[in-house]
């Protein structure tokens, strides 16, 4: 049974004492010594191997982003051309469920049995999803390909568990960095990109997808020649058979997350859109989700399974409920402002598609230039709680200042924005470099799953939550004062009715009494109500902030933990022979 773990010690043999963290032991089988990797010096880099894994990775990485930000940013073109359907919301819930879902499944069970095939078959899944969208025919088919593309970069965009364990721990952030950054095309462009496919090819749109083809093909013959990570045997020496391992899994608690998880993300994507908040729906399907995740966590607190699918004991550690609660909070902002801002930008400072496509790469690059500066502040500046408190101070200083933000200040808008999402970014990636440093490393991918499952969740929770607020604020907001500003200006009160049917159109043709002059006027208050609007949303960053605020004073410091030690040992064609060299050199 799993037994709490006292913190230690251990002497290596360059005479240094490397702490090992404080933490509750979730593994229970013991790990050959040759699947353990020792020290970074005794591990190849630059070896086949190492270099074909680092880039299988990067490469299913950017898969991960076009599976879904690019067809996003062009999900309306897209249902003109395949469509219209009314189940067009569906490809948004089903990548966000997808993608949740698949993040915690991909953590645990890749650490049960080994984590090969399960980020092959990751890229397989993708690639699988990327034909059948490229080939799509109607919006049904676009929302199989984004339920199958979000559980595929559930595992695609767990670099951290792949790399994370094979680099030493001090290099884990400028890793992470580099996988990043090769995503910077798609990641922080793609709204432009997807345009431009639009705009200028003759498949148009499916281009998202026939790239995502090529590269997912590309990821699969690299992670099948050269990512050899240690086998189900070497992680479980003297345990369970793979059969059965597979008949004691979890399956009950798989059931209910999965389950409650879905119905719970369906009733925050319903509310506001679908059917109104109130409605018997939504209420039902939110409460059914909340209920049936309650029972999950009783389950998962009280089972006597080896391998809980998300023990409860795992949050006994504070230091890593800091560190979830600070990506969760950090991936809220990012998450809420890919809606929010294009939105913002379209009512307050252009009508113009590309350039609306142009001002919305501010948030991907915002938050991409952040997450490359923590991967290298991580490793060479001391004192991540002071770094983590600082980022969070920016972020919800210059997001909360966002909401003096009016028709008239564009540039100071963009400029906060940057600022406050490559703060998040900042917060984001030193989540995922010092997220598993607090662990054992035999439970990486569990640490990594149950983060990136609460982080995407609350991510969605965050994107319903403020475009409800805007709804309600326009609600109330607009009667204020487009009515007034259109009776001042000269418009007769009975045109009133039709004037907001003609907002909502776009086209003001068809109103009464309307003139250039009106029109003007009208549309300075519209502008004026969304200003107010956005107001109230980005002010409601304030209490999450403080939440953000109080987590980041208790995240640890890691200096201690950022020693040259690695996790796991590759197994691949020639590191085995390199290992062997530079041991009988230290023992000569």
């Amino acid at each position: 049974m799993a037994h709490e773990k006292a913190p230690h010690f251990e002497v290596m043999s360059d005479g240094q004492e490397h702490r090992h963290p404080t933490t509750i032991e979730l593994h229970h089988d013991h790990v050959a010594a040759e699947a353990i990797g020792g020290r970074a010096h005794q591990i190849s880099y630059t070896s086949p191997s190492f270099v074909g894994t680092m880039t299988a990775t990067c490469m299913a990485g950017i898969s991960g982003y076009l599976g879904w930000v690019l067809p996003a940013n062009t999900l309306v073109l897209i249902n003109q051309a395949i469509g219209p359907s009314p189940n067009i919301i569906w490809v948004a819930v089903s990548w966000t469920t997808g993608f949740a879902v698949g993040f915690l499944l991909v953590g645990r069970l890749s650490d049960i049995f080994g984590r090969r095939w399960f980020f092959i078959c990751s890229s397989i899944l993708a690639l699988i999803g990327n034909i059948i969208g490229a080939s799509a025919q109607s919006i049904d088919m676009l929302i199989a390909t984004n339920t199958i593309n979000g559980l595929a970069a559930a595992g695609q965009l767990s670099f951290s568990v792949v790399m994370g364990e094979l680099v030493s721990n001090k290099a884990r952030g400028p890793v992470n960095a580099i996988v990043l950054s090769t995503s910077l095309p798609f990641a922080v462009f793609g709204p432009p990109i997807a345009r431009a496919f639009y705009e200028n090819l003759a498949l148009q749109w499916r281009w998202s997808y026939i790239l995502g083809v090529i590269v997912n093909v590309v990821a699969i013959v690299l992670y099948f020649f050269f990512y050899h990570p240690p086998t189900y045997e070497m992680l479980h020496v003297g345990g369970k058979s793979k059969m059965r391992q597979l008949r004691s899994l979890d399956w009950l608690g798989i059931f209910l997350f999965t389950m409650g998880l879905t119905v719970f993300l369906i009733g925050l994507n319903w509310g506001g859109s679908v059917y109104p908040w109130r409605s018997g729906q939504v209420l039902g399907a939110l409460l059914a989700g909340i209920a049936t995740l309650a029972i999950f966590c009783v389950w998962e607190a009280f089972c006597k399974l080896d391998y809980p699918l998300m023990p409860m004991r795992l949050f006994r550690n504070i230091k890593y409920d800091a560190i979830v609660a600070c990506a969760s909070i950090g991936a809220m902002v990012y998450y809420s402002q890919t809606v929010a801002w294009p939105s913002m930008v379209g009512a307050l400072y252009t009508t113009d598609v590309g350039e609306i496509g142009w001002l919305s790469c501010a948030v991907g690059g915002g938050l991409l230039l952040g997450q490359i500066m923590a991967g290298i502040g991580v490793r060479y500046l001391p004192r991540m709680k002071i770094q983590m408190t600082v980022a969070s101070v920016i972020l919800v200083a210059f997001v909360a200042a966002l909401a003096s933000s009016t028709e008239n200040t564009r540039s100071r808008a963009v400029a906060f924005l940057v600022i406050g999402t490559a703060a998040a970014g900042y917060v984001e990636n030193l989540t995922l470099s010092t997220m598993a440093l607090v662990w054992e490393p035999d439970d990486i991918g569990l640490v990594a799953g149950t983060l990136g499952a609460i982080r995407t969740a609350a991510g969605a929770i965050a994107v319903s939550m403020y475009s409800s607020i805007l709804t309600t604020e326009l609600s109330r907001f607009l009667p204020q004062y487009v009515p007034p500003a259109a009776a001042a200006a000269g418009l007769p009160q009975a045109s009133i009715p039709a004037l907001f049917a003609a907002i909502t159109a776009g086209d003001f043709t068809t109103v009464p009494g309307i003139t250039p002059d009106i029109i003007s006027t009208v549309r300075q208050a519209v502008k004026h109500a969304y200003s107010m609007s956005f107001r109230t949303v980005f002010l409601c960053t304030l209490p999450f902030g403080a939440i953000l605020l109080v987590s980041a004073v208790i995240c640890p410091n890691v200096e201690d933990y950022l020693t040259d030690e690695v996790a796991r040992r590759l197994q691949g064609t020639g590191l085995k022979e390199h290992i062997v060299k530079v041991e009988h050199t230290e023992a000569v």
